[in-house]
């Protein structure tokens, strides 16, 4: 193949995936319009190859006020965010070996 064919094949390509992106973005802002704030945010996670968060664990309106904290409350939390992230596996730490 000819450079000049090579680059014709090429600026062919990108003029698809352009429009493929420009069709993916149109369907995602439409579906957009119809999603809640917490319908996007699970949505962005998972097309970002992250977990979704446990369901309504914070949504702050299910939180009782209190200024008091429990050391269950912070290593649920804690376990819950690290999960989150997909940075460590919280099951493999439960025997509290923190040997790696």
């Amino acid at each position: 193949m000819s450079p000049e064919e090579r680059i014709a094949y090429l600026e062919a390509r990108v003029e698809t995936l352009e429009a493929a992106l420009a069709r993916r973005s149109r369907k995602l802002r439409e579906i957009q319009k119809h999603l809640s704030r917490e319908g996007l945010l699970l949505v962005s996670r998972l097309l970002s190859g992250l977990p979704p968060l446990p369901h309504q664990a914070y949504d702050l309106e299910l939180w009782p006020e209190t200024t008091e904290l429990t050391p269950a409350d912070v290593e649920e939390t804690l376990e819950d965010l690290w999960r989150s992230l997909g940075a460590i596996d919280v099951s493999s730490d439960a025997d509290g070996d923190d040997s790696g």
